[in-house]
């Protein structure tokens, strides 16, 4: 950073877009000649350059022009740290292993409306539930069943949302199991006011990993 307060004090200053210009070299410079972070260096060469008094840079060229460079500086930082900024968002984001789906044999058996319904969703096999092993406080694991999965995402199926012990009971299982997954579940509901009604029982427990979705028979 002492090569970008150095340039400004022993180099002549003659218009706003040279300074400008100067500055941002000196910040290219300097972040590749170390291997801080790159907000970290721009950070340092704004306080440099704003630390730089307009007496400092008026030996090399007058009073003026040192207050032209400390007005331009600023403006150089500003668009070397858009620039960083617009690199560090095209990174590639951190990729996880998929899901690890297992299968269990479903045991439960009707004729009724909710069952069919259930069995239809997308990702779902005929007498078996996909599954996600839950790791419990004693290091045991064990399985949390849903209906269906559809790429990253596994799907719960509820014909009708109630507001009860066991229902509350499942719900916490589910999230949890997401959150240790790094997963988002899907609950897929037959009408609007189901949605409306899971939508509230989920904020009312703070649930944040699991989307309500209206799918109809």
């Amino acid at each position: 950073m002492a090569g970008v307060r150095a340039a400004l004090t022993t180099n002549p200053v003659t218009t706003v877009r040279n300074t400008g210009r100067g500055i941002a070299a000196m910040i290219d410079a300097a972040i590749a000649a170390e291997d801080t972070p790159a907000r970290i260096q721009v950070s340092r060469a704004a306080s440099a350059v704003a630390d730089a008094s307009a007496r400092d840079l008026g030996r090399a060229t007058a009073t003026v022009a040192g207050n032209v460079a400390l007005t331009a500086a600023p403006g150089a930082a500003l668009s070397k740290a858009a620039a960083l900024r617009r690199l560090r968002m095209a990174r590639p984001r951190t990729t996880f292993d998929p899901p690890q789906i297992g299968w269990v044999k479903e045991t439960t058996r009707s004729q009724k409306p909710w069952k069919a319904y259930n069995d239809a969703a997308t990702g779902a096999q005929p007498g078996r539930a996909p599954t996600l092993m839950r790791t419990m406080a004693d290091g045991s694991k064990r399985p949390v069943k849903f209906d269906g999965i559809q790429g990253d995402y596994v799907i719960d199926r509820k014909w009708s949302v109630v507001d009860r012990a066991r229902a509350r009971a499942q719900i916490l299982r589910q999230s949890q199991v997401l959150a240790e997954h790094r997963l988002i579940g899907t609950w897929e509901v037959p009408t609007p006011v189901e949605k409306l009604k899971a939508l509230k029982l989920l904020k009312k427990m703070n649930i944040t990993n699991i989307h309500v979705k209206v799918v109809k028979p």
